[in-house]
């Protein structure tokens, strides 16, 4: 389906700390969400990556049997202002292309949780280093994702060095991390 012009909702940004907001109109607004099928329904800045306008995107992937032989089905990329519902069955090798350069780019700070999960381990000195989204990415568009920030990943090793350990077996959820107010305290 092919819409005239980007389709788009609007969900509102969570804030509830028992306080009253400095700026409750910026935590009451809305946060539209883009599904995009062809390059030009992304940002200039995110196609086209410069040394001068570093980002920080919000990044994760969705689809079936995500590895070497699955099907990458959607690409989420937050921006600070709108949501990026990259429909990669829809847009295909063509839009992927377009991708490439950003997921590839070290002026671009790409920030997921738990890049491991459900991953097909290769370990070298107790990390994974190559996951089923960066298998997909890899194997089916030759991108080799750079400049990635594992939140849980992070979250583990600040813990690690105030001498708290957390099992490998029951690493932290993305929302129990905003639960925690040394680090988020959101929710």
């Amino acid at each position: 389906m092919v819409f005239a012009t980007p389709y788009q909702t609007y969900i509102p940004l969570p804030f509830d700390s028992g306080e009253e907001h400095k700026d409750l109109e910026a935590v009451l607004s809305m946060v539209p969400i883009h599904i995009v099928t062809h390059a030009s329904q992304l940002p200039k800045e995110f196609l086209f990556p410069s040394s001068k306008n570093h980002l920080i995107v919000g990044f994760d992937c969705e689809g079936v049997q995500l590895c070497h032989y699955g099907t990458l089905c959607i690409m989420q990329l937050a921006f600070l202002d709108a949501i990026y519902l990259v429909d990669v069955i829809q847009g295909g090798e063509k839009l992927m292309k377009a991708c490439k350069p950003a997921l590839e780019s070290s002026f671009i700070t790409k920030v997921i949780h738990d890049c491991k999960r459900d991953s097909e381990k290769y370990l070298c000195y107790g990390l994974t280093i190559m996951n089923n989204i960066m298998q997909a990415l890899y194997f089916h568009f030759g991108i080799k994702l750079h400049n990635v920030m594992d939140t849980q990943i992070a979250y583990s090793l600040i813990e690690k060095q105030r001498g708290r350990r957390r099992s490998s077996d029951n690493p932290i959820s993305f929302i129990a991390l905003l639960a925690v107010p040394n680090y988020c305290g959101t929710i």
